[in-house]
C-alpha cells in the first residue's frame, strides 16, 4: 500500500511577516486612491516666508534709488491650495516670496505688491492669498561723497616726560555712499580708538570704528550710510620728549691754556623746554647757541644768536633768539705795549730765514680779573706769530696771538699784526 507524504504548513513566523508586508503595500495603495479620487486638493497655511527684496535688474536701479525705510527680515504668511500630494509637505522653505518693484520709476513712497510662487515649478500651486499683500517703501536717489578723516581717542594718553605730535589715520579719506539728503547733513567723518592706552613710544593702531557727525557736531544714525571703500583703518600715534635743554656760548681761537669758562658771559636764555623725535632716555641736555672768537670778547658788546635746532625739533618753552652779554662786576681791561723781546714765532719755513720788522706792539686790550690785570705788566704776555704756509721770501704782515703764559684766565681784545722778513 502507498504511503502518503504529509505537508507542512509554513512556520508561524514567515507567515506573519508576508502578511504584515501585504498590508502596508494595500493601505499605502488605497490611500493614494482615495487622495486622487475623494480628496484631489487641500490647502494649507505656511507662516514666515521670507521677503527677498533686490533691485537688480530693475527701473530703479537704473536711476540710482535705492529703499530708505525697508524692514529687516521681512516675512509673510501665505494661503496656498494644491494637490495634497504635492503641496502636503511643504514649509516657508518651498515658496518664494518678492518685491514687484515694477512701478517705481522716481523718488517718492510706494504701495508694493509681494508676489508669491512656488519653488517647484512642476507642482501645481495656487497662492490664495499672502499676508501682509503689500509693503510701503519711500524711494531715493543715491550718491556718493569723499570726506578727509579726522581721528578722535578719548581713552589715549601718554606718559610723563613724552607729548603727542602728530595723529595719521591711514587711509587718510573715505567714500561714503548714501541718499543725496542724508550726504548734504553729513559734514564729518572721524575714525575712533577706543582703545585706552598710555603711550611711551611711537604706536599704530588698527580699527574700523566710523563715527558720522554733522555740521553741528551731532552724532548721525551710521546705518544711513555705506562704505564704499576701505573699512579697516590704521592710526598712527607719532610721540615727542620733551628736553630741558641747557645753553652754552663756545669760544674760538683760544690759546692752549686759556680756561674759556672764566667768561663772566650771561645768556638771556639759560635753558629752553625742546620736543624731539628721539624718544631716548635723556631729559636734559646740553646745546650750543653758537661761538664768538675770543679776541672780539669785549665785557661792554652784546652778541645775538638764533639757536638752530635739529630737524624735527620745536620750542615749546623759551625763545631761538638768544642774546649775550657780560658781566663786568670784577672784571677790568688795561692796554699795554708789548716789545719784541716777548715775540714768540712759531712754524717757521724750513731752510729759510726770519726776522721781525715790526719792534713792538702798542695799545694791546688785555681783559680779565680786576686783581690780576693790576699785577699784571707787559712782559707777562707773549706775542705768538704763526707762520704756517708760508713759503715764499718778502715781507709779510700777519696777525698776532696775544696770550699770557701766567695766567690762564686773561684774554686779549681786538686784532694786531707784525711784519716779518722772510730770506
Amino acid at each position: 500500500m502507498e504511503k502518503i507524504k504529509k505537508v507542512r504548513p509554513p512556520k508561524n513566523r514567515e507567515s506573519d511577516f508576508v502578511l504584515r508586508i501585504l498590508a502596508a503595500i494595500i493601505a499605502i495603495i488605497i490611500w493614494v486612491v482615495l487622495s486622487i479620487t475623494q480628496y484631489p486638493t487641500t490647502t494649507i497655511q505656511i507662516a514666515n516666508v521670507p521677503v527677498v527684496f533686490s533691485l537688480d535688474g530693475t527701473k530703479a536701479n537704473d536711476k540710482s534709488l535705492s529703499p530708505i525705510n525697508l524692514p529687516n527680515n521681512l516675512t509673510v504668511n501665505v494661503e496656498i491650495k494644491g494637490m495634497k500630494y504635492e503641496i502636503g509637505g511643504y514649509t516657508e522653505k518651498d515658496l518664494i516670496a518678492t518685491v514687484n518693484l515694477d512701478p517705481v520709476n522716481n523718488e517718492g513712497t510706494y504701495s508694493l505688491d509681494i508676489n508669491v510662487e512656488s519653488t517647484h515649478s512642476s507642482d501645481q500651486c495656487t497662492i490664495v492669498s499672502v499676508s501682509p499683500a503689500t509693503i510701503d517703501v519711500s524711494f531715493e536717489k543715491i550718491n556718493s561723497k569723499t570726506f578727509e578723516l579726522s581721528t578722535e581717542m578719548p581713552y589715549v594718553n601718554v606718559e610723563n616726560g613724552f607729548t603727542l605730535k602728530d595723529i595719521d589715520v591711514s587711509p587718510s579719506e573715505i567714500e561714503i555712499q548714501g541718499t543725496e539728503k542724508d550726504l548734504e547733513n553729513l559734514s564729518k567723518v572721524s575714525v575712533r580708538v577706543k582703545d585706552s592706552l598710555t603711550l611711551s613710544e611711537n604706536t599704530v593702531i588698527s580699527t574700523s570704528d566710523l563715527i558720522f557727525y554733522d555740521k553741528n557736531n551731532n552724532v548721525l544714525l551710521s546705518d544711513k550710510y555705506t562704505v564704499l571703500n576701505n573699512k579697516n583703518f590704521n592710526v598712527s600715534f607719532s610721540l615727542n620728549k620733551i628736553k630741558d635743554v641747557e645753553l652754552k656760548l663756545d669760544f674760538t681761537e683760544c690759546p692752549d691754556n686759556f680756561d674759556s669758562s672764566v667768561i663772566p658771559y650771561v645768556l638771556s636764555e639759560k635753558t629752553i623746554q625742546i620736543i624731539s623725535p628721539i624718544l631716548d632716555s635723556e631729559s636734559v641736555t646740553e646745546k650750543s647757541i653758537g661761538s664768538i672768537p675770543l679776541n672780539e670778547v669785549d665785557l661792554d658788546k652784546t652778541f645775538d644768536f638764533n639757536l638752530k635746532l635739529n630737524d624735527d625739533e620745536e620750542i615749546l618753552s623759551g625763545s631761538d633768539k638768544i642774546s649775550v652779554s657780560f658781566n663786568q662786576s670784577g672784571y677790568t681791561s688795561k692796554n699795554f705795549t708789548v716789545d719784541s723781546d716777548n715775540f714768540k714765532i712759531v712754524n717757521r719755513p724750513t731752510g729759510k730765514k726770519v726776522s721781525v720788522k715790526t719792534k713792538n706792539i702798542s695799545g694791546v686790550t688785555i681783559i680779565g680779573p680786576e686783581a690780576i690785570i693790576n699785577s699784571i705788566s707787559a712782559g707777562d704776555l707773549t706775542v705768538e706769530i704763526d707762520l704756517k704756509g708760508i713759503v715764499k721770501n718778502g715781507t709779510v704782515s700777519k696777525d698776532v696771538t696775544v696770550y699770557s703764559t701766567k695766567h690762564d684766565n686773561i684774554w686779549c681784545y681786538g686784532k694786531y699784526k707784525a711784519e716779518v722778513v722772510i730770506s
